[in-house]
């Protein structure tokens, strides 16, 4: 195998191995059962690329607990009652059990189980249906929690090995999150008063706003755009005959960018000449006869005022002929307001509006916009740390270049101080108008300044 590529391959592999670990962990930290639910249907996909996926709860009365791309759960819905009815009727092993049309699910199916399945399995899907166990559980054919995976087609490959980590995590993160009888634990609160406990908390947290120290951190969004700027803009009414370059596309200083559509002010130019001539011929005319008749001497200005007026008009169409084509006024690369020379070519275009723009220079920098209500945390330089929607898994280190010290008005109409960032080391396939999530860390603050502060800016956004 080409070097090259076992590197390449290597690195997708930590990728994935490194993006299961923080499935893992996120369950854990997701904070109560349903949060549990939700991040494993929904945040798994781009690992399993299944096309639907539900958990269900069996526990007392059964229900589904997330289904993907749902913020609430309908119970009711067909689809719910047959997944249900599936996950009461089932047999589960220790591996996850696959379910299609031809091949039946294991266990003993009622009429209604049976019509279930027909109806999950409808059109070539194929389900996946893993148990969720509790870690070091004793083996049970009823599990509790069931995920259900579903597939337009056939499943890949890499899914079973990659669920045999991920359920372990998830099923400890639901299990921690499952609500147990303790007796030992009640035994214990026997033994202290509520109001004793409610004091102590009181005072545990009196303590702690004045002692502990937390880390001020915000978010903000970023883009990626070039150290500089030239803009091009509209000089004149006009239509645009023909874009001669593409978006994206290297240009040179005086490469032609844009040419006007010229018919109509040739017409105008030609117009004008005409009127010259015949404008220029009366007054020659009348000169000569003004040297015999001194009343044709009024009418002689007449005729130079129409002469110069057609002059006039003659200059003004050559000067639009001569500005009929746009040129690069610096080197780098072009981009297109619509994003295609197509797009371009026959539109109108009014004074003073945007034909194109080049991005000059050949470095990159990231405008931070930093929202105007966490602006607290710039009281001092901050950190910052990068993350591309694209590849939100590798953190780029900046430093910032530059701060505005006033708001202004972003596109999401939110008045924001922005910071010009510049990207330590190389960050590979970087592209201008990339954006991403900035973490924005100020220095470390009381406990009660966090609290009090979000509480104000909570109270003041109602």
């Amino acid at each position: 195998m080409d070097p090259a590529q076992e590197n390449q391959e290597l690195k997708a592999r930590l990728h994935a191995f490194a993006a299961i670990l923080r499935l893992g962990r996120d369950a854990f930290a997701a904070g109560d059962l349903t949060a549990v639910g939700v991040h494993i249907v929904n945040n798994s996909r781009t690992l399993l690329a299944y096309t639907r996926s539900v958990l269900a709860d069996l526990r007392g009365t059964p229900r589904i607990l997330a289904e993907f791309a749902q913020p609430e759960v309908n119970q009711h819905t067909a689809y719910a009652q047959a997944v249900l009815r599936l996950c009461r009727e089932i047999t589960v092993g220790e591996a996850p059990v696959e379910i299609t049309a031809e091949t039946p699910p294991p266990g003993k199916l009622s009429s209604r189980g049976e019509a279930a399945w027909h109806e999950l399995t409808a059109e070539n899907r194929r389900l996946l249906i893993v148990p969720l166990r509790a870690p070091a559980a004793p083996f049970s054919k009823k599990e509790p929690f069931l995920w259900i995976l579903e597939y337009a087609d056939a499943i890949p490959p890499h899914v079973n090995a990659t669920l045999s980590l991920l359920s372990a995590d998830f099923g400890g993160a639901l299990w921690l999150n499952t609500p147990r009888k303790g007796s030992g634990f009640w035994r214990f609160l026997r033994k202290i008063t509520p109001m004793r406990i409610f004091l102590l908390l009181v005072l545990v947290f009196l303590i702690s706003l004045f002692m502990v120290n937390v880390e001020h951190t915000v978010s903000a969004e970023f883009v990626i755009r070039p150290k500089a700027v030239f803009s091009s803009y509209a000089w004149f009414d006009c239509v645009v005959k023909k874009c001669a370059v593409q978006d994206g596309d290297t240009v040179k200083k005086g490469d032609v960018i844009l040419v006007y559509d010229t018919d109509r002010m040739s017409f105008q130019l030609a117009a004008a000449q005409a009127a010259f001539q015949e404008a220029d011929a009366e007054y020659e005319k009348e000169s000569k006869a003004s040297f015999t008749d001194r009343e044709k001497l009024g009418q002689l200005k007449v005729l130079a005022l129409k002469r110069e007026q057609a002059r006039i008009a003659i200059a003004e169409a050559k000067w639009y002929l001569a500005h009929s084509q746009v040129r690069a006024e610096a080197d780098g690369v072009v981009t297109l307001p619509e994003g295609s020379a197509d797009k371009l070519s026959g539109r109108a275009l009014r004074q003073g509006e945007k034909q194109f723009d080049i991005f000059t220079g050949s470095g990159m920098i990231a405008e931070v916009m930093v929202n105007e209500k966490d602006a607290s945390v710039l009281e001092n330089p901050p950190k910052v740390v990068l993350f591309l929607h694209t590849r939100p898994e590798l953190p780029i280190d900046v430093r910032i270049i530059s701060e505005r010290f006033y708001p202004e008005l972003t596109e999401q109409n939110i008045y924001s101080y922005n910071l010009k960032a510049e990207m330590v080391g190389k960050v590979p396939d970087l592209r201008y108008g990339m954006r991403g999530v900035a973490r924005v860390t100020g220095p470390k603050v009381k406990l009660g300044y966090y609290l009090f502060r979000s509480l104000v800016l909570w109270y003041r956004g109602l």
